[in-house]
């Protein structure tokens, strides 16, 4: 039996070189103390950081850098990874997600389902065109996105203090949309931390860092199964550990983590068939009875989602199911009536 290397990280970071706080050396060594292992950037438009020669490895913990588009009328933003070249900005969604596959890359619809109203500064900026193909994944959890939906004038001061608290669930109308796409064909689903850690004066005399970086890294991050392990001894190279890090994400072993619920790694979802073992991110053809089985290492309300609805709930730290169906199977676990972790799926076609 294989056997998988974890590796946890954090996806849609911004630096100084767009419209974050912090120069990427200094965010990579707070990412260090917090344990991450991996950090994908996207400023906006550019590519900057991979050019500077900013890529590779900070201490124990690996920078990769790609970049954030949008079209010309702001929406429609893609997260792109892998591309050597810029591409232009203000370009349509079509045209940027054919030049992210054109160069090879890994594209990703940024907060698919974002809506909001409580500041003109920040409107939302939603995908609209889904018309479009050629994506590899899709941010279904977006944190920034969520505590911003949920600020009022009444809360604003609550949600500054205790930013954690407001992490709960992915947009449902996300996690549906998802459920569908990867009916047809794999789409990954990542979860983002679209940190910048913007500067925000209370009643206009005190300033406070909106979700710094230290403590967005405590909120999603996402986990990823690689087939060697992700530190510098066994991928010293920037070029091999980038190729690591997409080949887990582009084959679906990846899955979703609320740290500020409890650290998840050591979760693994998978299906027995046949004596051999298929990790999440597999697509199996249906002949015979299939065995999909889930283990956590915390206990939580677990549930075992087939095309988007429960067919097995436990509560505890495992759960399985025997079954012949098709379907997009995944898993969901919750404790404290708040999201902890979402897996990609094993999809029975």
């Amino acid at each position: 039996m294989r056997e998988w290397h974890e590796a946890a990280g954090a996806v849609h970071l911004h630096s100084q070189f767009s419209d974050g706080a912090l120069p990427i050396p200094e965010i990579a060594a707070i990412a260090g103390e917090m344990g991450l292992d991996f950090l994908l950037f996207s400023d906006h438009n550019t590519l900057a950081p991979r050019r500077l020669g900013l890529e590779g490895w900070h201490g124990r913990t690996l920078v990769l850098a790609g970049c954030e588009l949008n079209d010309a009328d702001d929406r429609n933003h893609y997260l792109a990874f892998r591309i050597r070249k810029e591409i232009p900005a203000g370009l349509t969604a079509r045209q940027n997600v054919r030049r992210v596959a054109r160069q090879g890359g890994f594209g990703v619809i940024a907060h698919p389902a974002e809506k909001r109203s409580f500041s003109d500064a920040y409107p939302p900026y939603p995908w609209t065109d889904w018309d479009i193909d050629g994506f590899d994944g899709i941010e279904i959890w977006n944190q920034m996105s969520e505590w911003l939906e949920g600020v009022t004038r009444r809360n604003f001061i609550w949600r500054i203090w205790h930013p954690l608290r407001s992490i709960r669930f992915p947009v449902w109308t996300t996690l549906d949309r998802w459920d569908r796409l990867n009916r047809k064909r794999r789409v990954v689903g990542l979860g983002g931390i679209d940190v910048h850690a913007f500067e925000y004066k209370v009643l206009g005399l005190f300033p406070v860092a909106l979700y710094p970086y230290k403590v967005q890294f405590k909120s999603i991050r996402m986990h990823i199964l690689t087939a060697t392990p992700l530190r510098p001894a066994d991928v010293p190279t920037p070029a091999a550990a980038e190729a690591a890090v997409f080949e887990a994400l582009a084959a679906g072993r990846a899955f979703i983590v609320n740290y500020s619920l409890g650290d998840g790694r050591g979760f693994r979802f998978w299906a027995e068939r046949a004596g051999k073992r298929h990790p999440m991110g597999s697509r199996l053809a249906r002949s015979g009875n299939v065995l999909l089985r889930a283990e956590a290492p915390l206990p939580g309300r677990m549930r075992l989602l087939r095309d988007g609805r429960v067919v097995r709930e436990e509560h505890g730290r495992s759960v399985r199911m025997r079954t012949s169906e098709s379907g997009v199977y995944r898993i969901e676990i919750f404790r404290r009536n708040r999201g902890w972790v979402y897996s990609n799926p094993i999809v029975i076609t």
